[in-house]
Protein backbone atom coordinates (compact mmCIF):
# COMPACT_ATOMS: atom_id res chain seq x y z
CA UNK A 1 0.00 0.00 0.00
CA UNK A 2 2.95 2.77 0.67
CA UNK A 3 4.75 1.89 -2.10
CA UNK A 4 1.80 2.09 -4.66
CA UNK A 5 1.03 5.18 -2.87
CA UNK A 6 4.72 6.30 -3.26
CA UNK A 7 4.82 5.65 -6.86
CA UNK A 8 1.41 7.59 -7.09
CA UNK A 9 2.78 10.91 -5.84
CA UNK A 10 5.84 10.43 -8.10
CA UNK A 11 4.17 10.18 -10.81
CA UNK A 12 1.90 13.55 -10.08
CA UNK A 13 5.58 15.34 -8.77
CA UNK A 14 7.14 14.03 -12.63
CA UNK A 15 3.99 15.30 -14.74
CA UNK A 16 3.84 18.79 -12.90
CA UNK A 17 7.53 18.92 -13.67
CA UNK A 18 7.27 18.20 -16.92
CA UNK A 19 4.44 21.37 -16.88
CA UNK A 20 6.79 23.36 -15.69
CA UNK A 21 8.95 22.14 -18.46
CA UNK A 22 7.12 23.15 -20.86
CA UNK A 23 7.96 27.15 -19.80
CA UNK A 24 11.39 26.13 -18.67
CA UNK A 25 12.29 25.53 -21.90
CA UNK A 26 11.21 28.41 -23.38
CA UNK A 27 13.74 30.90 -21.06
CA UNK A 28 16.17 31.48 -24.05
CA UNK A 29 13.60 32.90 -26.31
CA UNK A 30 11.74 34.83 -23.04
CA UNK A 31 15.11 36.54 -22.16
CA UNK A 32 15.92 37.48 -25.69
CA UNK A 33 12.39 39.01 -26.22
CA UNK A 34 13.06 40.73 -22.86
CA UNK A 35 16.49 42.10 -23.65
CA UNK A 36 14.86 42.95 -27.33
CA UNK A 37 12.29 45.18 -25.64
CA UNK A 38 13.31 46.03 -22.03
CA UNK A 39 11.13 44.10 -19.92
CA UNK A 40 11.76 41.74 -17.01
CA UNK A 41 11.58 38.22 -18.03
CA UNK A 42 10.72 36.88 -14.96
CA UNK A 43 7.46 38.92 -14.92
CA UNK A 44 6.89 37.28 -19.22
CA UNK A 45 7.40 33.96 -17.63
CA UNK A 46 4.69 34.81 -14.71
CA UNK A 47 2.44 35.96 -16.99
CA UNK A 48 2.69 33.07 -19.61
CA UNK A 49 3.06 30.70 -16.90
CA UNK A 50 -0.24 31.95 -15.23
CA UNK A 51 -2.16 32.84 -18.54
CA UNK A 52 -1.54 29.07 -20.39
CA UNK A 53 -1.68 26.86 -17.14
CA UNK A 54 2.13 26.49 -17.90
CA UNK A 55 2.04 26.16 -21.01
CA UNK A 56 -1.16 23.54 -21.38
CA UNK A 57 -4.13 25.44 -22.05
CA UNK A 58 -6.09 25.01 -25.43
CA UNK A 59 -4.89 28.22 -26.58
CA UNK A 60 -1.43 26.96 -25.77
CA UNK A 61 -1.48 24.15 -27.53
CA UNK A 62 -3.38 24.84 -30.52
CA UNK A 63 -3.03 28.35 -31.43
CA UNK A 64 0.46 28.36 -29.65
CA UNK A 65 -0.74 31.46 -27.58
CA UNK A 66 0.93 31.23 -23.96
CA UNK A 67 0.21 35.10 -22.93
CA UNK A 68 -3.79 34.81 -23.47
CA UNK A 69 -3.32 37.73 -25.78
CA UNK A 70 -6.10 38.70 -27.51
CA UNK A 71 -6.84 40.38 -30.86
CA UNK A 72 -10.44 41.82 -32.75
CA UNK A 73 -11.63 37.94 -33.25
CA UNK A 74 -10.41 36.84 -30.03
CA UNK A 75 -7.21 34.88 -28.47
CA UNK A 76 -4.37 35.02 -30.94
CA UNK A 77 -3.57 32.45 -32.71
CA UNK A 78 0.98 32.13 -33.58
CA UNK A 79 2.82 30.06 -35.99
CA UNK A 80 5.00 29.26 -32.88
CA UNK A 81 5.20 29.75 -28.96
CA UNK A 82 8.48 31.56 -29.36
CA UNK A 83 6.26 34.19 -31.99
CA UNK A 84 3.96 34.17 -28.84
CA UNK A 85 7.00 35.29 -26.43
CA UNK A 86 7.89 37.67 -28.65
CA UNK A 87 4.53 39.32 -29.29
CA UNK A 88 4.16 39.59 -25.32
CA UNK A 89 7.60 41.16 -24.83
CA UNK A 90 6.71 43.87 -27.66
CA UNK A 91 3.38 44.47 -25.85
CA UNK A 92 5.11 44.64 -22.43
CA UNK A 93 7.78 47.22 -23.78
CA UNK A 94 4.70 49.50 -25.24
CA UNK A 95 3.66 49.26 -21.80
CA UNK A 96 6.91 50.15 -20.33
CA UNK A 97 7.37 53.32 -22.82
CA UNK A 98 3.95 54.37 -21.54
CA UNK A 99 5.44 54.01 -17.71
CA UNK A 100 3.24 50.94 -17.56
CA UNK A 101 5.75 49.20 -15.38
CA UNK A 102 4.87 47.82 -12.33
CA UNK A 103 2.24 44.46 -12.42
CA UNK A 104 -0.81 47.15 -10.90
CA UNK A 105 -0.17 49.51 -13.72
CA UNK A 106 0.00 46.36 -16.47
CA UNK A 107 -2.76 45.13 -15.02
CA UNK A 108 -5.19 47.92 -15.86
CA UNK A 109 -4.65 47.18 -19.48
CA UNK A 110 -3.88 43.58 -19.74
CA UNK A 111 -7.02 41.83 -18.34
CA UNK A 112 -9.96 42.32 -16.54
CA UNK A 113 -9.97 40.73 -13.62
CA UNK A 114 -6.87 42.51 -12.04
CA UNK A 115 -6.81 42.08 -8.61
CA UNK A 116 -6.60 38.07 -9.04
CA UNK A 117 -4.46 38.25 -12.12
CA UNK A 118 -1.77 40.76 -9.92
CA UNK A 119 -1.87 38.39 -6.92
CA UNK A 120 -0.95 35.58 -9.17
CA UNK A 121 1.35 37.18 -11.32
CA UNK A 122 3.05 38.16 -8.07
CA UNK A 123 2.91 34.78 -6.82
CA UNK A 124 4.52 33.23 -9.73
CA UNK A 125 7.20 35.97 -9.95
CA UNK A 126 8.21 34.70 -6.35
CA UNK A 127 8.16 31.02 -6.96
CA UNK A 128 10.49 31.46 -10.13
CA UNK A 129 12.83 33.74 -8.48
CA UNK A 130 12.83 31.31 -5.77
CA UNK A 131 13.96 28.42 -7.82
CA UNK A 132 10.65 26.76 -7.90
CA UNK A 133 11.17 25.89 -11.91
CA UNK A 134 14.74 25.67 -11.67
CA UNK A 135 17.39 28.11 -11.60
CA UNK A 136 17.48 31.48 -14.06
CA UNK A 137 20.54 32.33 -15.85
CA UNK A 138 22.63 34.64 -14.44
CA UNK A 139 24.10 37.16 -16.74
CA UNK A 140 27.69 38.13 -16.32
CA UNK A 141 27.40 42.09 -16.54
CA UNK A 142 24.51 44.62 -14.87
CA UNK A 143 22.19 45.71 -17.30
Amino acid sequence: MRSTITILLTGIMLACSAMADNVTALRPAINNAAAKHGVDPVLMEAIIRLESGNATSRAARRKNNLAGIMGRKGQRTYASKEACVEDLARILGNYRAKGRVTVPQIARVYCASTNKWIRSVNSYMSQIRSGKYGALEQKGSAE
